[in-house]
């Protein structure tokens, strides 16, 4: 079983929610759990069922000027606009919330510190969200929530080993090994993006040179060309895909992995020419008996993972600590 699933196996629903979904108003649904995802551009919230259903969200672009607790105001006014809308249009119970966050973060989002959001250095996430919502709160990496989403209803349902990846303002990731999500010391593994993939190339947020996401993340796009990421060269697709493919293949080398699966608004953008040139770079690099023939694949939830991430990550916390229902 693939990314903790004896701990977030409910059974998918039949339908498969796209964007925002409502449900008829005085009809009781039952409990649901709270999604975050904090991101480096934006930040969203949503509600999640015990299916892994979508069913409300809302988000907000990021300010950066903005200090600390001004960044705290809109996401606790976010965070109590989706638990009115579960409590009051779904009629439905929240009974966790779920975070997925940029990082560095330290266990269960007890502090987190996003490089691209640098007003949060250390910022105490999860005491305010439970004196916000006065539940348990549960939370991971954003990629580490996006490989439980796609473990569970996603591209890698069925597989026990994958490496899950965001390639967005940030480059984030998460490894599912042997059916156990992998943590390290400090909850931080998997974080690719800082693997180095350009000797003595830009500097990174990090402080290191030639790091994945200082050379492929929509930040470094946009400073290396000038231009947003979303007005990409097919130059830039290309070397953006082989970049990742070859960061993609020292994990499938060093770990015996044959799948990762990526998302986020760099790498969907960018599209197949981005994928193309990504498995090209793998199927060069990764060489070995049992890497041979990893396959790099879109992620299937789309722009959903993130939030069902999160809340698979709450939908977890509340399984490993017998509150669930």
């Amino acid at each position: 079983m693939s990314a903790d699933q004896p701990d977030i196996r409910p059974t998918p629903s039949s339908s498969t929610p796209t964007g925002t979904e409502r449900v008829s108003r005085g009809v009781p649904g039952g409990d649901v759990v709270l999604a975050v995802d904090v991101g480096g551009t934006k930040i969203a919230a949503g509600i999640v069922t015990m299916q892994g259903e979508l069913i409300d969200r809302d988000q907000f672009v990021i300010d950066h000027d903005q200090k600390a607790e001004q960044l705290w105001t809109r996401v606790r006014e976010l965070v109590e606009g989706q638990l009115a809308r579960a409590r009051e249009h779904h009629n439905m119970r929240p009974v966790a919330v779920g975070v997925g966050s940029a990082g560095p973060i330290t266990p269960n989002v007890d502090t987190v510190s996003p490089l691209n959001i640098q007003s949060w250095n250390a910022f105490p996430l999860r005491e305010r969200l439970v004196a916000a919502t006065r539940l348990p709160v549960h939370g991971d990496l954003d990629a580490k929530a996006l490989a439980l989403a796609e473990g569970w209803l996603g591209a890698a349902q069925g597989k026990d080993s994958f490496l899950a990846m965001v390639v967005s303002t940030g480059v984030g990731g998460g490894i599912v090994l042997n059916g156990q999500l992998l943590d390290g010391a400090l909850g931080n593994a998997g974080h690719i993006g800082h693997i180095i993939v350009e000797p003595n190339g830009r500097r990174c947020a990090c402080g290191a040179r030639g790091c994945l996401e200082a050379e492929a993340s929509g930040t470094a796009i946009a400073a290396i060309t000038g231009r947003p990421a979303t007005e990409p060269t097919y130059e830039i697709m290309q070397r953006t895909g082989r970049l990742v493919g070859m960061a993609v293949a020292s994990v499938c080398n060093l770990l015996d992995l044959d799948l990762a699966v990526v998302g986020g608004s760099v790498a969907l953008g960018f599209g197949a020419t981005f994928f193309n040139s990504a498995q090209e770079a793998l199927d060069e690099s990764a060489r070995m008996a049992y890497s041979r023939g990893a396959r790099i694949t879109p992620v299937r939830l789309g722009d959903r993972g993130p939030l069902v991430g999160a809340g698979a990550v709450a939908i977890r916390g509340l399984r490993r600590s017998g509150r669930s229902s």
